[in-house]
């Protein structure tokens, strides 16, 4: 499977898109004051222990506190079994109190009302290898196959846990790499830890110590595999950054990173925008003529397949089994997509064919291992639906460039003021990157406009805006600016 990564950064946000068979498979955002939080290690101060939730909430400088379960919290017992499992069924209020400083680190994004999920389980990742600074225990990823290969990253794990008294789960990044370039790798971990235990002791809660970094980074250490292709981008800047971070982490992959100076931006190339406005509707149409719909609630994604205008050609079992298999090969390719986390429900059309639905079942499974996040797949009930849960890393899709439908009383969702404004500016850079300078002017709706305004530092050219009554949130229209005939309700943007 070709693979081809894409990154590009306008007006302050960074995209990455990962092309897959000529097809968007997953995108990222990272917009100023916004970034990921997962990863980020805190020195943060108890605020509440909730002995009935066993739990706490932790101030870490956020706009809302943190919440920390208690087997969440870092117990360092060595090995010793017997105190470990008496010291994981204490109660809360016997670990921590209000008041008490810790370190601890984000796992989970905050969503909705609630803040970010964190944990003293501290964990510092590199592309070869995980660190477990706390924990002097080895794990090796699944995903490598060969048991001799296995045994041999093991017993390197085992030398560092006895000589450093430190944790790692070996990434499939590491299979067949030297056992120097691992250790390397290790040491230099250990020295990041070490600046954070540095840190966590001098600094006074709340306060940040450490950053996952940008998401370029993140791309160079976390997701290139033997599959990647390319990296491209457009951006002179993210291109001499990708090359720092790979001579940095992968040194091999330096020459695979590729600057694009075409005509042609790089998500026109690939149309990676008429893929996301498609991602960001309810429906989804199968080649087939069969469709599926995606509904989006707070408890949990529930996804319906339909026959839609196909009819098949031979037994109606034949002809459910494949709008089913190809809406399962959409499905996996939508979740990963929209990025849909926590419980989904699947209501596949029924088959009477116990065979039919154990292939159906493998083809979840195997699709499912192109999946980044854990995923886990459960059986066909006996209404048909199957159930599987997707590991909740960041928010949806949705919730990243949507927000409430003001237009349908809340019941769905539009794009939101700052994505169409991000919009409008893409557009008027494409105009800039195509050697058009001259002023322009927009119709939007003002709370778009005032998004404009505040984006728009990075533009050398004039903006005017003028509200239109006659469009929608969303909707918006870039014209040439005629500055000696404007409108009395024109205004300056820039």
């Amino acid at each position: 499977m070709k693979q081809t990564f894409l990154l590009e950064h306008v007006f302050g946000q960074t995209r990455l898109a990962v092309i897959e068979n000529s097809t968007l498979s997953e995108i990222y955002y990272e917009r100023p004051g916004e970034e990921k939080l997962s990863g980020n290690i805190y020195v943060g101060r108890v605020e509440n222990v909730l002995p009935g939730m066993n739990a706490a909430f932790v101030d870490i400088g956020l706009d809302k506190n943190a919440f920390l379960y208690a087997g969440d919290i870092q117990i360092d017992t060595r090995g010793e079994k017997a105190l470990a499992d008496k010291l994981m069924s204490a109660r809360i209020e016997k670990m921590i109190r209000p008041g008490q400083e810790i370190v601890v680190q984000v796992v989970k994004e905050p969503g909705g009302t609630k803040g970010p999920r964190i944990s003293s389980h501290i964990t510092i990742p590199g592309r070869l290898m995980v660190l477990l600074p706390t924990v002097p225990y080895v794990g090796v990823s699944r995903k490598i196959g060969s048991d001799n290969e296995r045994n041999r990253l093991h017993g390197i794990g085992e030398k560092l846990v006895k000589k450093y008294n430190m944790g790692l789960i070996i990434r499939t990044a590491s299979e067949n790499v030297s056992e120097e370039m691992i250790v390397r790798e290790f040491e230099s971990l250990s020295g990041i830890w070490e600046n954070i235990s540095r840190a966590g002791r001098h600094n006074k809660a709340p306060k940040l110590i450490h950053s996952d970094g940008s998401l370029a980074y993140r791309a160079i250490r976390d997701m290139l595999n033997e599959e990647t292709d390319e990296i491209v981008t457009d951006d002179p800047a993210v291109f001499d950054s990708l090359r720092q971070y790979a001579q940095l982490l992968a040194p091999a992959w330096t020459d695979k990173i590729r600057f694009h100076n075409g005509e042609t931006p790089l998500f026109d190339l690939y149309r990676v925008d008429h893929h996301v406005e498609k991602a960001s509707g309810r429906y989804v149409w199968l080649k087939s003529g069969g469709s599926i719909v995606i509904e989006e609630t707070e408890a949990l994604t529930v996804i319906d397949v339909n026959t839609g205008k196909f009819t098949g050609k031979k037994s109606l079992g034949e002809t459910i089994f494949k709008i089913n298999c190809e809406a399962a090969e959409e499905i996996m390719r939508q979740v990963r997509l929209r990025d849909i986390g926590g419980i989904i429900i699947i209501d596949f059309i029924d088959m009477e064919n116990a065979k039919q639905k154990q292939e159906l079942l493998e083809i979840l499974k195997e699709l499912s291992k192109n999946d980044r996040n854990r995923t886990n797949i459960g059986s066909i009930t006996p209404l048909g639906l199957v159930e599987m849960t997707r590991k909740k890393v960041r928010q949806c899709m949705t919730k990243q460039l949507m927000h409430i439908c003001s237009a349908c009383g809340g019941n769905g969702y539009a794009p939101s003021y700052e994505t169409t404004a991000r919009k409008i500016l893409r557009d008027i850079w494409k105009r800039m990157r195509a050697g058009n300078d001259s002023p322009v002017l927009i119709e939007a709706i003002d709370p778009v406009a005032g998004w404009v305004k505040s984006l728009s530092a990075g533009c050398d050219i004039r903006i005017y805006a003028r509200s239109a009554g006659d469009l929608k949130d969303w909707e918006y229209r870039i014209l040439p600016a005629d500055i000696g005939n404007m409108p009395n309700d024109v205004r300056i943007l820039k």
